[in-house]
């Protein structure tokens, strides 16, 4: 990884580099041992692609140092990773967002929603406080899976069914909208498995069609995808 020590540099906002700091010159060379040329599928055709790709620059967020460590391909755009691991994404006048506690919990969030995605699922949508998550307790919902679960991504999962919630939208509304997701292998128990979730969401749960980005349509609120 000398590459990573010859050209670390910092950039501000008006284009002009810096000497790195040596924790981020750090944090770089241990996630690309780690991940870099990993490559993951997506829904999406363009894929998860890890690695810095030879650019050894990091910059200052509101976070923190951060550098540019992923390409997104469902959301097609770029990742960043700050030195304590945490990921998150920056768009067009808005601060960063943390999106996950760390990129192994990024992996496995992806891992659990590629193995499930096919299955007959049904897609809800809620508003919570903006900075908050569902307030779930999940007694009623399939094992919690921790490892998987981070500030935008909760997941509950047992061999036939599964609950997934995400943070869609933190960008453009006072409440930031999450996407609830029920998958079951056996369509007829997702009815059972919505109403469990409901119990506890019901107040959060947004009038209207939803985009069911799984299927690329909008259904009402609620209705299967098979």
């Amino acid at each position: 990884m000398d590459w990573i020590e010859r050209t670390a540099c910092t950039v501000d906002h008006a284009g002009i580099e810096a000497e790195a700091p040596a924790a981020a010159v750090e944090a770089m060379i241990a996630f690309e041992q780690r991940y870099g040329g990993l490559w993951c599928p997506a829904l999406k055709p363009n894929g998860m692609k890890y690695g810095l790709d030879g650019d050894a620059r990091v910059h200052w967020t509101a976070q923190g140092w951060a550098f540019f460590g992923i390409m997104d391909g469902d959301w097609t755009d770029s990742v960043e990773v700050l030195l304590d691991g945490r990921t998150g994404m920056t768009l067009a006048g808005k601060p960063l967002r943390i999106l996950h506690r760390s990129v192994d919990q990024r992996l496995e969030a992806h891992a659990l929603l590629l193995t499930v995605h096919r299955w007959p699922h049904l897609t809800l949508e809620l508003a919570i406080p903006r900075g908050k998550i569902p307030p779930l307790v999940g007694a009623d919902l399939p094992p919690r899976v921790d490892e998987a679960s981070g500030p935008t991504d909760l997941w509950w999962l047992d061999g036939a069914s599964a609950v997934h919630l995400c943070l869609n939208n933190w960008w453009t509304k006072d409440h930031g909208m999450w996407v609830a997701r029920c998958f079951s292998q056996d369509a007829t128990t997702l009815n059972q498995i919505k109403e469990s979730l409901l119990n506890e969401v019901a107040e959060l749960l947004q009038p209207g069609e939803v985009w069911c980005s799984l299927c690329e349509r909008r259904t009402i609120p609620g209705g299967p995808c098979f």
